[in-house]
């Protein structure tokens, strides 16, 4: 099961994007333009959907969309 889609929505609904700019590829801060706020926002939708702690500061050493989706995944598995 990937969680792609469902991360994919949270970071269109945080970032007021367009689904079509956010792909695998898409840098947050540099492709999507999150700032801190819009970081911290997505870590906090990310922690209450999943239940696994993520501060803001993880997302800024995260390549990409599809990085932050692996990551996601590991904690995810790592906390069953």
């Amino acid at each position: 099961m990937t969680l792609y889609p469902e991360i994919k929505e949270m970071i269109v609904t945080v970032l007021a994007l367009d689904e079509e700019v956010v792909v695998s590829e898409a840098h947050l801060q540099d492709d999507l333009g999150a700032d801190s706020l819009a970081l911290l926002n997505l870590a906090e939708a990310i922690e209450k959907r999943y239940g696994i702690g993520i501060q803001s500061d993880d997302l800024v050493d995260i390549a990409n969309v599809g990085e932050l989706v692996k990551w996601v995944e590991s904690k995810i598995t790592s906390k069953s």
